[in-house]
């Protein structure tokens, strides 16, 4: 084949562009189901507001001190399907009252997002805490639910009520999925 393209005059590095561009449309129909999610914020920090944040280029709403949850931004892409190793990259900058201490520098960081499953896929959860430590979720569930993916101390300074626990403890919240509180054998 080799002396073929020689004979012909079309040199090595034509032939691999040529076979490269060939193959673009069968890799792009590779790439995975995206669909877009709302974005919203929890800030468990009592001191420092977040006056902005964005997660892969998305952004989200600001967040006041011990508050979030309550105001979506539209929205950014997620895989349909949850694979092992997914990350997201936020970026967020700090706020203070007027006249407060001045506040931290603007932040960006890498996490990885936990497993989430079609069944209770919703918008993109990210959680500021102290240190500049963050965590992002994606799920339907509200902070505050019995069934959502954080354990009872990430979620402060917010708390499941207990009442809500005992609901779906005795199956009467079997309409709803909470793979937390009832473990698949």
């Amino acid at each position: 084949m080799c002396k073929a393209i020689k004979r012909i005059g079309i040199g090595l590095r034509t032939v691999l562009i040529l076979l490269a561009l060939g193959l673009l449309p069968a890799i792009a129909g590779c790439e995975e189901e995206k669909i877009p999610v709302s974005v919203t914020g929890y800030n468990h920090m009592p001191y420092w507001s977040i006056r902005g944040f964005s997660v892969n280029g998305g952004s989200g709403p600001n967040v006041t001190p011990e508050a979030g949850g309550g105001k979506f931004s539209c929205c950014v892409e997620i895989p349909k399907h949850w694979r092992p190793g997914m990350k997201a990259k936020v970026s967020w900058a700090y706020d203070t009252d007027q006249g407060g201490p001045r506040p931290p520098p603007p932040q960006e960081a890498e996490v990885e997002i936990p497993e989430y499953t079609p069944e209770n896929l919703g918008s993109v959860q990210v959680h500021f805490y102290p240190d500049h430590r963050i965590k992002v979720v994606v799920s339907r569930y509200g902070i505050t639910s019995p069934c959502g993916p954080l354990s009872d101390d990430d979620k402060l300074p917010w708390k499941t009520r207990q009442d809500l626990i005992e609901y779906y403890l005795e199956g009467k919240g079997r309409h709803e999925r909470c793979d937390r509180l009832h473990p698949q054998p």
